[in-house]
């Protein structure tokens, strides 16, 4: 986040309980995208309005916040959501609900982001960012493979359609300078 001698770095924080977006599926509970997609983005316009109606007591975080818009959707209740799928924490199921739940929660706070970004204009500091850019938070991981000199170990896989959101945002930019928590 943006802190320099003329701006105060803020980040309004928003959490989505994970385990209130089950569903029961063929094989058990499973994440309910229909319904997940619904709260980040009612989430995703309740944070950027705390923007506008918050209250700062100091002049450098005001002036950041409204320059830049930045949130953060994270989770909640993940390991209750484990338990009720009866998925061990440590297991390789955890792990793979972990980046589905993640990549889905992303994707939806990023798509939220661009309507709004349609609907009430980009950030500010819009042009010249990583999002102007067409550099998606999941390309970062390559930057930094190559400033690190190495391979980092990490999946990149992925289930959602992220060209289609990478065309959106190529047209109606961002609401929000960061989106995830």
């Amino acid at each position: 986040l943006n802190t320099s001698d003329t701006e105060t770095a803020v980040c309004n924080l928003g959490s989505v309980n994970l385990i209130q977006h089950l569903k029961q599926g063929a094989l058990g509970p499973e994440l309910d995208h229909d319904k997940l997609k619904r709260t980040v983005n009612t989430a995703m316009r309740m944070l950027d309005n705390v923007i506008d109606i918050n209250y700062y007591a100091v002049k450098k975080a005001r002036d950041s916040n409204f320059k830049h818009r930045p949130v953060g959707m994270g989770i909640m209740a993940f390991q209750d959501s484990l338990y009720e799928m009866r998925v061990p924490y440590a297991s390789k199921a955890a792990i793979e609900f972990a980046d589905s739940s993640m990549e889905a929660v992303c994707y939806y706070a990023y798509w939220a982001s661009t309507e709004l970004a349609k609907e009430r204009g980009r950030y500010s500091t819009y042009q010249g960012s990583l999002w102007d850019q067409g550099i998606l938070p999941l390309d970062t991981l390559d930057m930094l493979e190559k400033a690190r000199g190495g391979y980092i170990e990490v999946d990149r896989s992925t289930t959602l359609d992220w060209e289609a959101l990478r065309q959106k945002i190529k047209i109606d930019g961002m609401r929000n300078s960061n989106c995830v928590a």
